[in-house]
């Protein structure tokens, strides 16, 4: 528990969250402080209105009833001490008491000024009030030969201080608390996620290449990289289980020249090969195999990793697509085969000429191969909406549709084909440079045969 809450305070979500709730505490901190300025200010100034009023209400009634009138109205305010916190003091000329609250005038106060904090002291208070010490505002007025002195007890205004501080600290502190349990919230929900991710690696190194990072379905921003990474390691997965088997028919497919031309070598050494100009040709002929295979295997590889991605430029499909029906056509024409080409004109793509002219040359390469003698081969090529589309058909045996997503991958060979020359590479070839290209490559029943369609995106009008 404490090795994970030592976990938790490293994530960088909670250091940023209590970062961040700092400065809004320390932000909040200083709002609330100018609002307890701003309300004590205020009453600060309505107890200054207060005493202003309350002196121009004494000179009114001093003019229509005189000191009788001030002494009865002092008299009378004694019930409503306890409410208003106003405290009087009426004096004659000499400073002797006359009425009031008080037992003395303060010294320094003075008739006509502005209102004044003097320092009261409960002893200088006549009976018992809830007012003690403290700085009490108090205003003086001139009243003929006397002066009556108007004090506001403090007591009322240190209960509202005292209880708007005391409201202000409870919702400061729970702002911090709350700001807090939100960082940490934070925090420890981002660590589920990164322990999920980090389980699922875990797993993955350990050979455990099928694990997946668990998705919430709340679709948040960690479902989404949940998503990719689990796309990601699909992908990781598919590229290694095809690489497994690309070495395994590469061994395969290496293993049979190599033990021919072991046993020719073998042959040779023990005297018993009676031609021997005709053992190294096949010797070479059978290096020759490998060399083109394992060429062709690079080639595929570069295509993949976007290697050849260069020197592009406009291309048009329909030229390339011709040259290579001429390429092939004498070898149709000795097993009898017609060629039907019906090509569009200026079929423009962005591309490399000379990768779709080897995959073009490929995809007619099979369609010669499989076709029986005295057959047909139709090559089309036609722009429709914003699509260039490539088709090559032909009546040969066909290919079942389950095998469809098969026949592209490195080394695939129909049973049917096992007797023909070839090394299945091909159509991996021409998958490649589709893809490279952002092509898509189709295959489609000719009923009999098989129809290759290849479609690209019209790059130009």
């Amino acid at each position: 528990m404490r090795n994970r809450f030592k976990k938790l305070l490293h994530t960088t979500a909670v250091r940023l969250s209590l970062r961040y709730s700092f400065l809004y505490i320390l932000i909040f901190g200083l709002a609330l402080l100018i609002l307890y300025w701003f309300i004590t200010s205020f009453v600060q100034e309505q107890i200054k209105v207060g005493l202003t009023r309350e002196a121009k209400k004494i000179e009114t009634i001093y003019r229509n009833g005189g000191i009788t009138a001030i002494k009865n109205y002092i008299l009378s305010h004694e019930q409503f001490k306890d409410q208003d916190h106003k405290y009087y003091l009426l004096v004659d000329k000499n400073g002797n008491v006359l009425s009031g609250d008080l037992k003395e005038w303060p010294s320094g106060l003075k008739t006509n000024e502005p209102i004044k904090n003097v320092w009261v002291a409960e002893k200088d208070i006549i009976g018992k009030v809830k007012d003690g010490d403290g700085l009490w505002p108090m205003l003086a007025v001139k009243l003929g030969n006397s002066k009556i002195l108007i004090g506001q007890g403090i007591r009322g205004t240190e209960d509202t201080r005292e209880t708007l501080f005391a409201i202000m600290a409870v919702i400061f502190c729970l702002i911090v608390i709350f700001l807090i349990v939100l960082g940490l919230s934070l925090g420890k929900t981002i660590l589920r996620h990164a322990e999920n991710i980090e389980s699922a690696c875990s797993s993955i190194i350990k050979g455990n290449i099928s694990k997946r990072i668990s998705i919430s379905g709340r679709n948040d921003e960690f479902d989404i990289i949940a998503k990719h990474i689990n796309a990601m390691l699909d992908e990781l997965e598919r590229f290694i289980k095809q690489s497994t088997e690309t070495s395994n028919s590469i061994a395969h497919d290496l293993k049979t020249p190599l033990n021919r031309m072991r046993n020719r070598i073998e042959m040779v050494l023990l005297g018993k090969e009676e031609n021997l100009l005709e053992s190294f040709e096949k010797m070479a002929e059978d290096t020759d195999k490998m060399i083109k295979m394992i060429n062709s295997l690079l080639e595929i590889s570069q295509i993949e990793t976007g290697v050849l991605r260069k020197n592009w430029g406009k291309v048009d499909i329909s030229v390339l697509l011709k040259e290579a029906v001429d390429f092939y056509q004498p070898f149709a024409e000795e097993k009898g085969i017609d060629i039907i080409v019906n090509l569009e004109n200026n079929l423009f793509v962005l591309g490399s000429a000379q990768l779709l002219s080897q995959s073009m040359l490929n995809i007619l390469d099979n369609a010669v191969k499989y076709t029986q003698k005295n057959g047909k081969i139709s090559v089309l090529a036609k722009r429709k909406n914003d699509f260039i589309f490539i088709s090559i058909c032909d009546n040969g045996p066909g290919v079942k549709e389950e095998e469809y997503g098969k026949i592209t991958q490195k080394f695939f060979r129909l049973d049917k084909s096992r007797t023909l020359e070839g090394n299945g590479l091909g159509l991996s070839l021409v998958k490649a440079v589709v893809d490279l290209h952002k092509a898509k490559l189709i295959f489609k029943d000719n009923n009999p045969g098989l129809c290759v369609v290849l479609r690209f995106e019209s790059n130009y009008v």
